[in-house]
């Protein structure tokens, strides 16, 4: 059964791997690592979130307390334990209906992008000699990378081991600068 408040919180996942609350903040991150043999893949997902320490941000009990004020609900704080079960059992559900459903990775793909913050967002694009130009997010290509379209109305796809998504700026650019 899913948690009523989980449909409540704003929380969001920014470009590759980071959990953002708000829009603004930063809460938990993900790390992925997959490998294909054959037919079979094995992923590993690392996740980390902050659960309960409010300072020096915000942590996720800290939105749970937020809405029960806003709202007059009665939502109990989260302890590590329930966290952990609340998250096994979705990424179960998720993989189970990605598994079992023709329409399994479509779901999965809807999923992501209802929770993501980028969805047509005007961003600029800095290259390694430091020129920008503009460009709409549209989504992640098959690959799961970052894909833009530019001001040409060229799409092309944005590799985070090259480049930072500065969320606040709406700048991507090369590390190295």
């Amino acid at each position: 059964m899913r948690e009523r408040f989980s449909l409540d919180l704003d929380i969001r996942l920014k470009w590759p791997n980071d959990i953002y609350a708000n829009g603004t903040v930063k809460i938990g991150g993900l790390v992925t690592t997959s490998i294909i043999d054959g037919q079979n893949a094995v992923c590993n997902i690392g996740c980390g979130f902050n659960l309960d320490n409010s300072n020096p941000t915000l942590c996720l009990n800290d939105l749970i307390r937020e809405l029960n004020t806003q709202t007059g609900s009665k939502i109990s704080q989260l302890r590590f334990e329930r966290l952990l079960a609340l998250m096994f059992n979705e990424i179960e559900r998720v993989f189970r209906r990605v598994q079992d459903d023709a329409t399994g990775l479509d779901y999965f793909y809807d999923l992501y992008y209802k929770l993501w913050l980028h969805s047509g967002v005007e961003v600029g694009i800095v290259d390694e000699k430091g020129d920008q130009r503009s460009a709409k997010v549209i989504g992640i290509d098959e690959y799961g990378y970052l894909k833009v379209q530019t001001d040409g109305k060229r799409a092309e796809s944005v590799h985070p081991d090259g480049n930072s998504f500065d969320m606040l700026k709406g700048l991507i650019v090369p590390r190295n600068s």
